[in-house]
């Protein structure tokens, strides 16, 4: 779970990272859930769902922005709407999903399936990353915001959900902070800094992503 976030600037809206505009605001911050659901092919980890449970406040206004019609849910033209206008942008800062094979590190180009529902007020977010072809028996994968403004906890009920022939495979999990392959980032950046760094340099700070490490 990160908590305690160190946040990049004084002046953000809670919208800056999907939406594409900036204004002025007092330290703001968001919270999200996310679980993962991982799909294997045979032998092959292929695909993982992720699904992202939002905070009270940008779920109000994303509900109150694009449910058109108001009758609780989003329909097709709905869902594109929040895509384009408060989603795509994330492109950006690489969906927050972060693949680790070994010492190689991955980021998706690009992702899929996106869907936007809400119940009892609580906006979600669910899409597809592929994964890519993994060559060791370890993938850890790691779902963060590497310039800290959005803190992200992983389900605490059931943060990882597996479909697979078991016959053919024996997945396992745990999640566990990573203190070999360290995260820098830096706290006074610009605001359009989009730069992951994985090499210290002189102004950065260390943070220790918490991993999903999944063996099969």
């Amino acid at each position: 779970m990160l908590t305690s976030m160190k946040f990049k600037k004084a002046v953000f809206v809670i919208f800056c990272f999907f939406y594409n505009f900036v204004s002025l605001a007092a330290h703001p911050h968001m919270f999200l859930n996310s679980k993962l659901e991982f799909f294997w092919e045979g032998s092959e980890l292929k695909k993982c769902r992720v699904t992202w449970d939002f905070d009270k406040f940008f779920s109000s206004d994303i509900i109150s922005a694009y449910d058109y019609d108001r009758d609780g849910v989003f329909n097709e033209e709905e869902n594109w709407a929040v895509y384009y206008n408060a989603f795509i942008n994330l492109k950006n800062y690489y969906y927050f999903f972060f693949i680790r094979d070994g010492k190689e590190r991955f980021t998706p180009e690009e992702v899929s399936d996106f869907k936007a529902s809400y119940k009892d007020g609580t906006l979600r977010y669910s899409f597809t990353v592929d994964i890519p072809e993994i060559k060791g028996e370890t993938v850890a994968i790691a779902v963060y915001d590497y310039t800290f403004f959005c803190d992200i906890a992983y389900d605490e009920e059931n943060p990882v959900v597996f479909y697979y022939d078991g016959a053919k495979v024996k997945p396992e999990y745990k999640i566990a902070k990573n203190k070999n392959y360290p995260v820098y980032y830096n706290p006074l950046g610009a605001i359009d800094d989009t730069t992951v760094y994985y090499e210290w340099k002189k102004g950065l700070e260390t943070f220790y992503p918490s991993e999903i490490l999944v063996k099969y």
